[in-house]
């Protein structure tokens, strides 16, 4: 359908923009900060980017479309094969870090160009580059492994396309801007509410055609708009959910796309709490210290040059403060103290910052032409005096956000990552770390290769409820005891320590987790562990020893745990002695993990249990490196007559089987049951 003519109104002719100050503009602010962002590319991540890393790393694209930032994970996937074509063999990290940067200087280039179109100035471009790019938020998030910078180059492109197609509407501009709204929303969900200052801007751009062709224009702008969004957004979901996914039901659909809004974790009342923390999300997002002083500045210049933005370019005030309205009413509802959320909201911000201090009445002689490249003139004292204070407060967040940043990014500064260290000296890769909710859980096995890592959110996420979570910890820990590994876990696992003071809320405190009701859970393995010395300052751990150590060692003390043992032929027993209660059936056995015992290190074995049982024979089997068990590599002898615990010492020199490096042990108590029981209480070899 052609464009409709809208009705003339009466404002100086544009001239041409000219072409080569722009391509200077930018280049040299995309140029500056590609530089700058990529000497400060950080080595300490968050937990959604080492997330992704692993996910780009470890998983098949096809498992990698994440409901929420639909393109983030097979961009990276793209990203890391093409690199992989060319040889390279490492980790996504760096490469995702790299186009993060890429993107950000991209950002920084691309909003200078517009807030220098929307105020005619050159130095207003250049400001407006510096304000976005130093901010605390934006730098920090192009430096990492996270969505929103991507996504936010897509929203300067759309901030670009909406303020034209609120002075002169056209269908090329409305199904640019869907298109490209559709890409930010492919890259966050969130993106949708961009839909907000987009229908502001076609009501503004409606408002000057003529009354005939108004609803018919209205409809022509609103389906070009709006078919590329849904196409590329429907589309996407739709192929991905139904046909990579696999979903059968729009149920299914619905609830995979809407997967966190449905977890409680986020959302909630809006109610006086959540203004503090919109006060520190808001301040962080510029500046990390200070910004709160230079948040208070920012506004400060609006509300004294509010009348400079009366003489804006028409819509432009708007249709910012409808994108801000409406960003900022869902992130204040959602996550409020999450800078990563008002990345979206700084270039709208900024650009009525610099509509307030560039407006037109301090360029004498000058018309309301938009975009109009000015010619130069001294501004008036007042004017140098404004320019000056925002050029002091850019290059303040330059160097404050910097030295933060530095110090953030350097992984010897990063406690987390010296417990993580900690851990593995102290650990095998095969062993089993109950990590507090949070980095802990990534760290360990991106950095220090130990993936064999649960957490009290892991666990949830698996089961759904408490006491399924419990009984999926417990059947992690028996797995790895039984296949001769330890496990070690974290204190604050154990009984998780509430949020500190203005923090957000723990994974354990959104659940409704009382401390005593999560320490329950770990009472039973309490008295089968030690504590582990990581170092001074580090977080406390404690060991369930695996099945070597124990055998160079103390042993395995019954009275404590079962250390991996595993039970075959016997139930468990009611005894009021301490150890492991068995009533025995046909052929009971009490099965080793598996170990490397060299025999010619050990001279006896020392056994103590228990028996009320009639049968009185015993017997001790010398597993092979297969771990089977054969008559002829095993020892009998006979229990002691009483039901009260006994000592047995067993020579081994000369016992049958006992040679080379034998695989494990098998414990016959008796050889077959006869309704009495059997209270094993320690195995111990002896040197």
């Amino acid at each position: 359908m052609p464009d409709v003519e809208p009705v003339h109104v009466c404002e100086p002719r544009r001239p041409r923009v000219r072409w080569y100050e722009v391509l200077a503009l930018s280049l040299v602010a995309g140029a500056g900060f590609l530089a700058l962002y990529l000497l400060t590319l950080t080595d300490v991540h968050t937990y959604d980017a080492l997330s992704y890393i692993l996910d780009v790393d470890r998983k098949p694209w096809r498992e990698l479309f994440h409901p929420h930032h639909l393109a983030y994970g097979p961009f990276g996937a793209l990203i890391r094969g093409l690199a992989a074509a060319s040889g390279w063999s490492g980790s996504a990290e760096r490469l995702l870090q790299v186009a993060n940067a890429i993107a950000g200087a991209l950002g920084v280039a691309l909003f200078a160009v517009v807030a220098r179109r929307e105020t005619g100035q050159v130095a207003a471009g250049a400001l407006g580059g510096l304000l976005l790019g130093a901010s605390y938020a934006y730098w920090y998030y192009a430096v990492e492994v996270e969505v929103y910078t991507i996504a936010a180059v897509f929203l300067i492109v759309a901030l670009g396309l909406l303020l034209p197609l609120a002075r002169a509407p056209s269908l090329r501009l409305a199904a640019g801007l869907g298109a490209v709204q559709g890409c930010a929303v492919l890259f966050h969900q969130t993106n949708v509410l961009l839909c907000v200052p987009a229908l502001v801007a076609l009501l503004l751009g409606l408002g000057g055609w003529g009354a005939p062709g108004r609803v018919r224009g209205g409809v022509a702008l609103l389906l070009a708009y709006g078919l590329p969004l849904a196409l590329i957004v429907g589309g996407a979901y739709l192929w991905v959910g139904l046909g990579v996914s696999g979903f059968r039901s729009w149920g299914e659909l619905v609830a995979w796309a809407a997967g966190y809004a449905t977890t409680g974790y986020w959302g909630g009342p809006v109610d006086s709490a959540k203004l503090p923390l919109l006060g520190a999300g808001l301040a962080g997002t510029l500046a990390r210290p200070g910004g709160a002083v230079i948040g208070l500045g920012l506004v400060l210049v609006l509300l004294l040059r509010w009348q400079g933005l009366r003489r804006a370019p028409r819509g432009a005030v708007a249709v910012c403060a409808a994108w801000l309205l409406a960003y900022g009413a869902f992130f204040l509802w959602w996550e409020p103290d999450n800078i990563e959320f008002w990345i979206a909201s700084l270039p709208p911000f900024y650009l009525l910052v610099l509509l307030a201090v560039w407006d037109a009445d301090r360029w004498p002689g000058e018309g309301r032409d938009v975009g109009a490249p000015r010619p130069w003139k001294a501004p008036a004292a007042k004017g140098k005096l404004w320019s000056l204070a925002l050029l002091v407060g850019g290059l303040a967040m330059l160097g404050i956000n910097g030295a933060s940043i530095a110090r953030r990014g350097d992984a010897s500064r990063d406690l987390q990552r010296v417990a993580a260290a900690a851990l593995a000296a102290h650990s095998a890769p095969g062993d089993l770390i109950v990590a507090p909710d949070g980095l802990p859980e990534l760290y360990l096995p991106f950095y220090e290769g130990r993936p064999n890592v649960i957490s009290l959110s892991q666990a949830m996420a698996a089961s759904g409820d408490w006491s399924a979570a419990c009984t999926l910890i417990h059947g992690r820990v028996d797995e790895t005891l039984v296949a001769g590994y330890a496990v070690l876990i974290a204190e604050d696992a154990i009984r998780p320590p509430p949020a500190p003071p203005g923090e957000p809320p723990t994974p354990a405190q959104r659940l409704g987790l009382a401390p005593e009701v999560v320490a329950a859970c770990y009472e039973p393995l309490l008295p089968a562990t030690e504590p582990v010395a990581l170092g001074e300052g580090l977080p406390a751990y404690r060991r369930i020893a695996g099945a070597q150590a124990l055998a160079d060692g103390a042993g395995w003390d019954f009275t404590r745990g079962r250390w991996g043992w595993r039970v075959t032929g016997a139930e468990p027993a009611a005894s009021a002695l301490p150890g492991w209660a068995l009533r025995p059936g046909t052929d009971p056995a009490l099965t080793s993990p598996p170990v490397r015992l060299d025999t010619a290190r050990y001279g006896a074995v020392e056994l103590r249990l228990a028996a009320d049982t009639g049968a009185r024979d015993a017997q001790l089997f010398f597993l092979d490196g297969a771990g089977q068990a054969d008559e002829a590599r095993s020892i009998r002898w006979e229990l002691q007559p009483g039901p009260g615990p006994h000592t047995y010492v067993l020579a081994l020199r000369d016992a049958p089987g006992w040679e080379g490096v034998v695989g494990g042990l098998r414990l016959d108590p008796v050889s077959a049951g006869d309704g009495g029981t059997v209270v094993v209480q320690s195995i111990r070899l002896l040197p």
